[in-house]
């Protein structure tokens, strides 16, 4: 079974739609640079505790050191995953899950990658020279084949997933995950959610496909 992650998440009613058409988990943005950025607190604690139980909350930083910008400091208590951009230094924090994101463009991103830090998994998303991640952009999914074989981790797909590419992607990578963004938006923080549940229901159908 291909996992969901749903990121971008900025209000209740997408959580819960993304939740009840079957994702495994939400993803938070944590940058404030992001339009997908929940800048008022209490919105934020509201939109991640909606998440009922057994759904992954994933909190998306751009480093470690951005952690302790955050204007809180319940993160333990609202994210079981964080999701990083720079693997450079990252403080215990509890029982939280780790994913290192890498902007992939050709295969040197995957020869910068260091195989020894213990990461749970790798997120694989379209390097843009703007934007840390959702600039709706593909890349070669060859690469991603790759680093299934040189890493030995759970590899999570991104990068310019919709409901029409989804199933050509998995049926190539088979990842562990894949994760979208702005491939199931009205607009930068809105989904749209007749597209995600075209989403959600492209990769149930291509498991299916592809188990039968």
């Amino acid at each position: 079974m291909t996992r969901i992650k749903i990121c971008g998440i900025t209000n209740v009613e997408d959580a819960r739609a993304a939740v009840d058409y079957g994702a495994h988990a939400l993803g938070f943005i944590l940058v404030p640079e992001s339009p997908r950025f929940i800048s008022d607190v209490d919105r934020l604690f509201e939109t991640v505790r909606s998440v009922p139980p057994f759904v992954g909350r994933v909190g998306v930083l751009r480093d470690a050191a951005s952690l302790q910008e955050l204007p809180f400091e319940e993160s333990d208590e609202l994210f079981d995953t964080f999701q990083l951009y720079d693997t450079t230094f990252w403080p215990a924090n509890g029982e939280a899950r780790l994913v290192f994101a890498v902007r992939v463009s050709d295969r040197a991103s995957l020869d910068a990658i260091d195989p020894t830090i213990e990461w749970d998994a790798i997120l694989l998303d379209t390097y843009h020279k703007d934007k840390l991640g959702g600039s709706g952009e593909t890349f070669n999914w060859d690469l991603a084949v790759e680093a299934k074989e040189r890493f030995g981790r759970p590899i999570i797909l991104a990068g310019g997933l919709t409901p029409e590419n989804v199933g050509d992607a998995i049926a190539t990578v088979r990842p562990y995950a894949v994760d979208v963004s702005s491939g199931v938006e009205a607009e930068p923080g809105r989904k749209d959610h007749a597209k995600l549940r075209a989403f959600i229901r492209a990769v149930q159908d291509t498991d299916r496909r592809l188990d039968s």
